[in-house]
């Protein structure tokens, strides 16, 4: 009960922001958990196969990919 009250809040309190011509807020940071980023699960059609080598257009975007950014 008290999750779906907090939910209402933030939607009310957004729908304020909007109705008053201000950008809207997301919710606080201290509710936003990091995740980390990983890879697709084990048998995901996304998952690369260990099996087959990197196509050449693959290897140019893993190149790309790898190399450091310049755009300090």
């Amino acid at each position: 009960m008290r999750r779906a009250l907090y939910e209402i809040y933030l939607s009310l309190t957004a729908a304020g922001w909007v109705w008053m011509g201000h950008p809207a807020m997301g919710p606080p940071l201290h509710t936003v958990a990091p995740r980390p980023l990983t890879g697709p699960p084990d048998a995901h059609p996304e998952r690369l196969r260990p099996d087959l080598p990197l196509t050449g257009t693959e290897l140019a975007l893993q190149a790309q990919l790898l190399a450091p950014s310049h755009r300090d």
